[in-house]
């Protein structure tokens, strides 16, 4: 069987295509024209340079193929030109999902995100049903969720369509928007980073890479079509995260604690210097009430698909010093918030 993979030199994509090779599966890759494509260097797959953007590329490296991932996104809190996430991530996915209808492909999957959902009410666990009723305002979120209702449309005219929704996502790969996650947890074990957004007592989901990769076989091979599934790991407070860090590292973690009061103000003087200087800023408006908020999600849809994530403490310490042997014991016995997402 052949697949194509968009965004295959991305953080994720690069995971997925060395699972399919393992799985002996036909791979060919759509790859962003001027973008590095080395870490596919010297692997039986076949590269097509091109862009979503453009139909004419999208129809030949889908040409073929039985089944598509569909990873290639604009992501991140902030771009100077805040209509590239909908060009990209919902112009460019209808340009494939057109190919993939012509060209009979079998099933698309495409990678949203868990943001879409928002935030916690009242402590209870986020989950699949919560699609579509929350309002969204911030431009990746609203992109993301108009990728998923074009997606249904798609299957109206015949094509099967699954979804995922991944959570705050880390584990070995290259840097990107997408494996920020890593760079922060890496720069807490080595001392570089030394701030904790908000109390610390903000719970959040985080999954493993491999963890990711393998929701997404599952969700190609068995989910139901039309269906969405998130994909998470372990339901943790940021002290939680952070004492785990420490635990792994063998280090003392001291932290500042910024309260959302504080980063509020920071965030509106970033986005006033972005605008005049179009660069990046450190934090939005968005981002600080995301990360200020509270995060728990549900993984039993995904479950009842065979979904087993990596236990926390083993996927940090496979991040973080993936040559240092496994500690024995685990926190779970004294913290509570220390599980699986259920």
């Amino acid at each position: 069987m052949t697949t194509l993979i968009t965004g295959a030199n991305g953080y994720i994509g690069s995971h997925l295509v060395d699972q399919l090779l393992q799985n002996g599966y036909g791979v060919n890759t759509l790859i962003l024209e001027g973008t590095d494509a080395s870490i596919l260097e010297n692997k039986p797959v076949k590269i097509f340079f091109g862009d979503v953007l453009s139909p004419e590329s999208v129809e030949q490296a889908v040409e073929g193929c039985e089944t598509v991932f569909h990873l290639a996104s604009l992501v991140g809190i902030w771009n100077k030109n805040s209509g590239l996430f909908h060009k990209i991530n919902v112009e460019g996915t209808e340009n494939l999902l057109r190919a993939c209808w012509r060209q009979g492909v079998r099933r698309v999957l495409i990678c949203s995100s868990c943001g879409i959902f928002g935030p916690s009410k009242n402590g209870e666990s986020v989950n699949e049903k919560r699609l579509g009723s929350i309002r969204l305002s911030d431009p990746y979120e609203v992109s993301k969720y108009r990728q998923v209702e074009l997606g249904k449309r798609y299957i109206g005219k015949g094509l099967e369509v699954v979804f995922v929704y991944p959570t705050r996502v880390f584990g070995a790969g290259i840097r990107s928007d997408g494996n920020s996650l890593t760079s922060i947890l890496e720069g807490v074990a080595n001392g570089t980073w030394r701030i904790i957004l908000g109390s610390g007592k903000n719970v959040a989901n985080y999954i493993f890479v491999n963890d990711v990769v393998q929701g997404m076989l599952l969700a190609m091979e068995k989910g139901t079509n039309g269906e969405g599934y998130i994909l998470g790991g372990s339901n943790v407070t940021y002290n939680q995260l952070f004492r785990l860090l420490q635990r792994i590292t063998g280090k003392q973690i001291r932290l500042l604690k910024v309260p959302y009061s504080v980063l509020r103000a920071v965030a509106f003087f970033e986005e006033i210097r972005a605008k005049i200087t179009c660069k990046k800023p450190f934090i939005t408006a968005h981002a600080a009430r995301k990360y200020t908020s509270d995060w728990p999600v549900s993984t039993q849809k995904i479950q009842q698909l065979g979904f087993l994530p990596t236990p926390l403490e083993e996927a940090l310490r496979l991040t973080i010093l993936p040559d240092k042997p496994s500690i024995s014991g685990s926190l779970a016995g004294a913290e509570p918030l220390l599980q699986r997402a259920v």
